[in-house]
């Protein structure tokens, strides 16, 4: 059993107190915190599981988890799921423009930033990220954050940013998960994630 298959069951493995949990709409921190958090959802059977040295995957038919693992516990977790219950923490908006990057919507990925990923995998994952029907986002610019190879494919957790491409467009940014196997290509959105980055106050531009 996974460790992530292990922490919906209840049995463990430890969640470490520095952990960071991004799902549900927002943030939190610290074991209780994020323990208390997933009692309030319901998990199906497994449709994608594994886990590599670093990194745990595990989805059902209505949630995405990709865990980073360390030293038998989890460090930090997003949680990609329609479910929004957390509130954003107060933040004050500070000024961003995107396209400082000189991104043009190109994925950014180098694939040697990710030791766990089989040479060959990485174009899969690039192709597979640089297409997101349905995302809801104007111009999105998607960027490989994790990257890992397993036993029937690939898998990336990936950060969308993009527009909002509504009235007086701003920039917004959601978690999405691509799995790449045999089957074809998986994709799922942090619905939750992106209905509170869409309800946020506009931030000005640059």
């Amino acid at each position: 059993m996974t460790a992530l298959a292990r922490l919906l069951s209840g049995e463990g493995p430890p969640v470490l107190q520095s952990c960071r949990f991004e799902g549900l709409g927002g943030q939190l921190y610290g074991r209780r915190a994020i323990s208390q958090a997933f009692k309030t959802l319901a998990f199906g059977e497994a449709v994608v599981e594994f886990e590599t040295g670093r990194l745990g995957v595990w989805l059902d038919a209505r949630h995405a988890i990709v865990a980073d693992l360390a030293e038998g516990g989890i460090q930090r977790i997003w949680l990609l799921g329609q479910t929004l219950v957390l509130s954003p923490h107060p933040a004050v908006s500070i000024p961003a423009d995107p396209d400082l990057t000189q991104a043009f919507g190109e994925v950014r990925f180098d694939p040697s930033d990710h030791p766990e990923l089989v040479p060959g995998d990485g174009a899969r994952l690039l192709s597979a990220a640089a297409d997101w029907p349905n995302a809801g986002l104007a111009a999105p610019r998607p960027v490989i954050l994790r990257a890992v190879s397993f036993d029937h494919g690939a898998a990336a957790l990936v950060r969308l940013e993009g527009e909002t491409g509504v009235g007086t467009s701003r920039p917004v940014a959601l978690n999405a998960l691509v799995v790449v196997g045999h089957g074809g290509v998986e994709r799922r959105l942090d619905e939750a994630g992106r209905t509170s980055a869409l309800a946020r106050p506009w931030a000005p531009r640059l």
